[in-house]
């Protein structure tokens, strides 16, 4: 008696319905053909940052915002090691500081020679006036040898002024060119400072807007932090628009030909949020990409509005979407789960008639359209 009540209860565990088995009678109707991707909840409106331009290829974050943190216009995003301009511009600031010293010096020095040189020429040209004063009367006031010696001196004395004059002009000329690249090398240097004070700036990343962060990757795909060293062409740092976010999603190859900007699409968020979202078709990628460098699958980028953005919606967050591409008239299809392979050939189980083969159609939002093999009216179970 208890073997029999065993075998009993076994039978009974090991069938359908005791296992909570679903039906469903198959009908007729219009079904959405539908094309199946996954994506990521992303903003439309993205910031990028990446490393500040320096003179070496490798540069280390020495701060960077927390992700997810909420920032304002003029909030720092992120530091970097900064060091070396640090010293070069404490180095030029002493250049700088040098040359302006000696410009100085070389101007009062050049003042007194100006002011001296003023004075010597006006000496020479008094005694070339007064020579000529001398040596301008009747020859007959003087012995002929006397009239000659103030003629000569009257020649020299002239000569001596001439040349003072062109000495003291070519003087000025000395003092304005030296003055002239004292100059020129001030203003290179405060150029070399100006150049070193904004490079050693822009190794501060601050936030032109209000947004939240997103922290960039490395090359494995970890999130950056402090002590990190990054290159030129990474992303750092984003700020996004949260207010107005979007599905990336990525769609196979073969499917992707079907889809049009202004298809309707159905988005089920991860199981944190649930519920399903409506949304449009607004950008379609024109080539083809490899999913992954550790994959060969081939896939064309798809971004999709949603007509409506939930409060619980947050970046990166995964979706499975569902595209509308076309509509089956008068189509039959059983859900995903209903199908039974055996051999390798799909099949379904009839409450009627046990398991029978069908040919499978194209998707239909979660089931499967049946080309052969069913009839309308007939009820399966799974």
């Amino acid at each position: 008696m208890n073997r029999l009540v065993f075998v009993t209860i076994a039978l009974a565990l090991g069938s359908p319905s005791a296992l909570g088995a679903q039906r469903q009678v198959i009908s007729a109707e219009d079904r959405p053909i539908t094309v199946e991707a996954t994506g990521l909840v992303a903003a439309s409106d993205v910031a990028r940052f990446g490393p500040p331009p320096n003179r070496s290829w490798q540069i280390a974050i020495t701060k960077i915002a927390r992700e997810g943190q909420r920032v304002n216009e003029g909030d720092v995003l992120a530091e970097f090691d900064g060091a070396a301009t640090d010293d070069r511009v404490k180095e030029k600031q002493s250049e700088l500081a040098a040359k302006q010293s000696e410009l100085e010096s070389v101007l009062e020095t050049q003042a007194r020679e100006a002011e001296e040189d003023k004075v010597s020429l006006a000496e020479a040209e008094s005694a070339a006036r007064k020579a000529a004063r001398k040596a301008d009367v009747d020859v007959s006031v003087y012995a002929g040898l006397e009239y000659r010696k103030l003629v000569e001196e009257k020649r020299i004395t002239a000569e001596l002024a001439e040349y003072e004059r062109r000495r003291v002009a070519l003087a000025a000329k000395v003092r304005q060119l030296t003055l002239d690249e004292l100059r020129a090398d001030a203003r290179r240097l405060e150029s070399e400072l100006a150049a070193a004070e904004k490079e050693l700036a822009s190794f501060t990343l601050r936030s032109p807007r209000s947004g939240l962060v997103i922290v960039g990757t490395n090359r494995d795909g970890t999130k950056l932090d402090v002590n990190d060293t990054v290159n030129p062409g990474m992303t750092i740092v984003e700020v996004i628009d949260d207010s107005d976010l979007v599905i990336d999603a990525e769609v196979p190859e073969f499917a992707a030909a079907r889809l049009v900007v202004g298809q309707q699409a159905s988005v089920t968020l991860d199981a944190t949020v649930g519920g399903e979202l409506s949304g449009t078709v607004v950008e379609v990628a024109s080539i083809v990409r490899r999913q992954s460098r550790f994959s060969q699958a081939m896939v064309r980028d798809v971004r999709i509005q949603l007509d409506e953005v939930s409060d619980a919606l947050r970046p990166g967050m995964t979706a499975k979407i569902s595209l509308v591409v076309d509509m089956a008239t008068g189509a039959l299809a059983v859900p995903e789960d209903a199908i039974r392979y055996r051999d390798g050939e799909p099949g379904v189980t009839l409450v009627s008639g046990g398991w029978r083969r069908v040919t499978l159609g194209e998707t239909s939002a979660g089931m499967r359209i049946i080309e052969e093999g069913m009839s309308a009216g007939e009820e399966i179970e799974w």
